[in-house]
Formats: C-alpha cells, structure tokens, sequence
C-alpha cells in the first residue's frame, strides 16, 4: 500500500471512529457571516525571515477569499499581532520566534495583496486567538453577525484558537481548507480534522464562495 493509500485509510478509519463515537454534528451557516483574515504576515512567506512557513499557496487562497468577501458586501477584518517587549506574556516566552512580529520588524506587515482596505477592521492581538484581550466578539454581535468565515495562519495555532473562541462565543466558526496554512502538513491536517469534528465547519473555497454569494448585501 502506497504512502498516501496509507494515509486515506487512516482518515477514513479516524472519520468512522469519531463519527461513531458522536462527532458527526454538523452546524447550519447563517444569513450574516463576517470574514476574519488571522494574522496574514509577511514574516510567513518571506524565505528571510525564520518564521517562513511555506504557505504561499495558502495566501493565494486568502486573496480568493478576501475577494469573495468585498464581492458578497459582508464585513471583513483582519488582525494583526502586536507584541513589543513588555507585551505578550507567557505566550512571548514560549513562543521566542514572536519576535519577529515586533512592531518595528519588517516583517510585521502584511502579506502582498491581503492589506486592508478603508472601512475594514483591523483587530490588533498578542496572543492566538482574535478573541483573546480584545473587542472582536463586542463588535460581531453588534453588527448581528451570526457566521464567521475564517482564513489566515497558522491552522494549528491561531485558526483553531479563533476557531475554538468563535464557537464558545456563539459564531458558527467556517474555516476555509484552501484559505489557511501551516508550517507542516501533519499538524494542519490534524488540526483541520480535529476543528470539523468538534469545532465547526471546514469547507472548500468553492463551497464559501456560494455560501457568500447566496448572502450578498
């Protein structure tokens, strides 16, 4: 049996498990989505830079996304991590490579075609999560957002926090397959299985493309 045979029987085997087991659910998208692009950096796919984490196919999906979005009229916020020296706690000591997401660092800003444009939110963070430490889930309730499609890097850390926040604040978290990245495929397939079984949605881009057209203002 092939490496890949290998690996489909394995998700298979893992899918029948889970699924007997429960986690089968399956949420309904609503009529008000939001779109959140986490953390699009240039640190991420600039080979300079040690974060570099391959993911350029992954920003190539972000901007279908993102264009998706402006197209549909729904909202759209980007965040950003801010983490100067005296900032980040914990998260800043376990994770030394954030700081190249300093402020002042050049690759701090945002990856080619992803910056946001007048009249979108950009949601500053320090830690995983865009819900941690900020106001996002104040400002999707007010807008009566009920939905939010989810986009960026990385997909076992940031995505899953957002992912996992937006559920337990009550948004139906949509994470889009073609849409975020990580440094391995191990820990984004893992993490990508792991947010459908328990979390939310994980769609395909064509699929979120309908959805949105379906909701366009």
């Amino acid at each position: 049996m092939t490496d890949a045979a290998t690996t489909d029987a394995a998700t298979t085997d893992a899918t029948t498990d889970y699924e007997s087991a429960g986690f089968a659910g399956r949420l309904a998208l609503g009529r008000r989505p939001a779109l959140v692009l986490v953390d699009p950096a240039l640190a991420y796919v600039d080979p300079e830079c040690p974060l570099y984490a391959g993911v350029e196919d992954a920003a190539d999906g972000m901007r279908e996304l993102l264009s998706a979005a402006r197209a549909a009229g729904i909202p759209v916020f980007v965040t950003r991590v801010v983490i100067g020296p005296a900032d980040g706690g914990v998260f800043r000591r376990k994770v030394p490579a954030l700081k190249w997401l300093d402020p002042e660092s050049p690759y701090s800003g945002y990856i080619d075609g992803l910056e946001p444009l007048a009249g979108e939110t950009v949601v500053t963070k320090q830690y995983p999560s865009a819900f941690a430490g900020t106001s996002f889930a104040a400002t999707l309730t007010a807008l009566g957002i009920d939905t939010l499609v989810i986009g960026g890097l990385s997909t076992s850390g940031c995505i899953r926090a957002t992912a996992t926040d937006a559920m337990q604040a009550g948004f139906v978290p949509v994470v889009v397959r073609e849409a975020v990245g990580d440094r391995l495929p191990g820990p984004h397939e893992a993490n990508l299985f792991d947010i459908q079984a328990k979390i939310g949605e994980v769609v395909s881009l064509d699929e979120v493309r309908t959805y949105l057209a379906g909701t366009s203002r």
